[in-house]
């Protein structure tokens, strides 16, 4: 899927377009993570400013010149999911860079975490996993736009979540 169905979707979001394409340096980010990322997050990220939608689900996207600071921050993440994984209570999965590890791309205001399944060589063909803060796990077969559109578009139920994310005409935010 694409930006477009995403805007299509999830008009909202047209207010946060940059004014011009931003200049990420993913070369340092893929260096840093030890793999490539998703060619429509790559374009979200460099059309777009950082955004939460409906007041609960941020994506952590890289800000052009604070590269270290995305890649800090999604260290972080994977610390958390290292520790789930090594008490056992990450339902198999594991965490990147291990094979089909688990890459984070967004969290909510719950606790709820949303990541990427690395499990195949190209990154545009990873699926999505969500960690539910009430330890439900659930995965989607698509991009991160395909599951974003189908959220709000409510062909993709929001297994896990608020009951009520993202509801009719979600607000959108940058942060």
């Amino acid at each position: 899927m694409s930006l477009h169905e995403l805007e299509r979707t999830l008009p909202a979001i047209r207010q946060y377009r940059a004014m011009q394409r931003q200049t990420v340096n993913w070369d340092f980010i893929s260096a840093e993570l030890g793999t490539m990322l998703p060619t429509d997050f790559m374009s979200l990220s460099e059309e777009y400013t950082p955004l939460v939608i409906g007041d609960f689900l941020a994506l952590q996207t890289p800000i052009p010149g604070r590269e270290s600071s995305y890649v800090r921050g999604i260290r972080r993440l994977l610390g958390d999911l290292e520790s789930l994984v090594g008490s056992g209570m990450a339902h198999g999965y594991v965490d990147h860079p291990n094979a089909g590890g688990l890459l984070p791309w967004g969290s909510s205001n719950e606790g709820d975490l949303f990541y990427w399944r690395t499990n195949v060589d190209s990154p545009d063909s990873w699926g999505i996993v969500v960690s539910g803060h009430n330890d439900d796990w659930n995965s989607f077969n698509g991009s991160l736009t395909d599951y974003l559109s189908g959220l709000v578009s409510g062909l993709v139920d929001p297994d896990g979540l608020s009951p009520d994310f993202p509801g009719p005409d979600p607000l959108v935010e940058s942060y």
